[in-house]
């Protein structure tokens, strides 16, 4: 009996224990949840064996995931990709460029042996890039996750390319016109100069140049039909046909051929003195044409200057032109109360700062313009010592980095010629022209820009 007893008082003692500790417990199990076995993480990423590029053709990509996972695709694209250059986005949102479209709705199985392997087209025409160096930031439309969705790629390109310097001289019984042409895939006019024998007025001649087109392929003439032209004391009138849409359709291709029409006739003053231009329809003046031009643009429009240019590069088929781009005056932040000083050294900063859609800075970055000083009508630019180590090797770009300097800075109000010194001297030893040219003394803009058929002693 005493040992049954024994037993029941142990048992009450560790039953009331037991409640004790459990009253006074601080954890409140209300708020408990139930914990599931968590689902195994998807690990889909991507990876590439190249961060820099030269010259790309192509470029693989592959999304790896460290476990078994199956992914679908829902689009006809895997890839976009967006393009920057110094920071600025130059294009996006670009698709299509597998070389093999995947199927809308495929599952495709992936896991660390077996990555999925994507080729995608990145020529350099394929995406009408300009030499430069960019970041290529491609987005795949297989990851959900943002921190794992792109991949980062540093590309340059940087093709061979000849530059034919600008002339004063033409063949002998021949005169150089200065037509304007459509670079392909640009909204840009590019002069080139032809040197053709003159047979009848030579107004008459430069329309019908316009029209007969150019020789690069690269390019294209959106001068097509013209009913007359005629040269009356100093005025051109340019007739065209009613009958010929395409000036005034509203596309791009006709007000690139009224700035056709006018910078060709301008450009003839060397020879004949021309004041204006005037535009006829059907042999009647019209109040307004070309997309909307009001009269003022087609009777007797002034030949006037256009100042502040810049003048760009483009490279098509493997050659260098020069060409002009008018500048936005409130991005260079040029005023009319500054000193010619200040103006030439916004103008040359806007080589580096303007952000333009087609062509490339004949004047690379690390170029310095210590001062600017106008002597007269010549402007003096000094440059620090970096200006000798420019394009080494390559003595045509250094004639397209002068001429383009001289053609942009005497487009400057009171500016007829350039000069350039480094750490205050003459430029010596830099680069020669063929045709004489002085580059220690002040240089004057050659009147034949990018001739077309390039002579034998360039």
């Amino acid at each position: 009996m005493k040992i049954l007893s024994n037993i029941i008082v142990l048992a009450l003692i560790g039953l009331f224990s037991s409640t004790y500790l459990f009253n006074l417990s601080p954890i409140d199990y209300r708020g408990t949840i139930e914990i599931e076995t968590p689902q195994e993480e998807r690990t889909l990423s991507l990876e590439s064996g190249e961060k820099d590029l030269l010259n790309p053709e192509s470029i693989t990509i592959s999304h790896v995931s460290l476990n078994d996972e199956i992914i679908k695709s829902v689009s006809d694209n895997i890839f976009s990709l967006d393009i920057y250059k110094n920071d600025k986005i130059v294009k996006n949102g670009i698709s299509g460029l597998e070389l093999v479209s995947p199927s809308v709705n495929m599952s495709i199985s992936v896991n660390k042996d077996n990555p999925i392997l994507t080729t995608l087209d990145i020529n350099q025409k394929r995406l009408g890039l300009e030499d430069g160096i960019y970041k290529f930031v491609f987005n795949s439309n297989l990851i959900s996750d943002p921190d794992k969705s792109t991949l980062s790629i540093n590309v340059t390109y940087d093709t061979s390319g000849a530059y034919y310097h600008a002339t004063n001289q033409s063949p002998a019984n021949t005169k150089g016109l200065t037509l304007y042409f459509v670079a392909e895939y640009t909204d840009e006019l590019i002069p080139v100069t032809r040197f053709v024998v003159e047979d009848k007025s030579i107004t008459r001649m430069a329309i019908e140049q316009l029209q007969n087109g150019p020789v690069n392929s690269g390019m294209e003439s959106v001068i097509k039909n013209v009913t007359n032209t005629t040269y009356n004391n100093g005025n051109v009138v340019i007739d065209i046909p009613s009958s010929y849409a395409g000036y005034n359709d509203g596309s791009k291709d006709a007000s690139l051929a009224y700035n056709a029409f006018v910078k060709t006739i301008f450009d003839v003053d060397r020879y004949w003195p021309i004041y204006s231009v005037t535009f006829t329809v059907d042999r009647i003046k019209t109040d307004t044409y070309f997309n909307g031009l009001s009269s003022e643009s087609l009777n007797l429009l002034p030949n006037t200057e256009t100042n502040y240019l810049l003048y760009m590069a483009y490279k098509i088929d493997g050659r260098y032109y020069l060409y002009d781009y008018e500048t936005d005056m409130s991005k260079t932040g040029i005023l009319a109360e500054d000193s010619i000083e200040l103006k030439a050294q916004k103008l040359f900063d806007a080589y580096k700062d303007l952000d333009v859609p087609y062509g490339i800075s004949p004047i690379p970055e690390s170029i310095t313009l210590q001062e600017a000083k106008a002597e007269n009508t010549t402007l003096v630019l000094d440059f620090d010592s970096e200006f000798l180590n420019t394009y080494k090797d390559k003595p045509d770009l250094r004639q397209m980095m002068l001429e383009s300097m001289v053609y942009t800075f005497t487009t400057m109000p009171g500016i007829d010629s350039v000069k350039i010194t480094v750490n205050g001297e003459p430029l010596k030893n830099f680069v020669e022209f063929d045709d004489g040219r002085d580059i220690t003394a002040a240089m004057y803009p050659p009147d034949f820009i990018n001739p077309e058929i390039v002579q034998e002693n360039q």
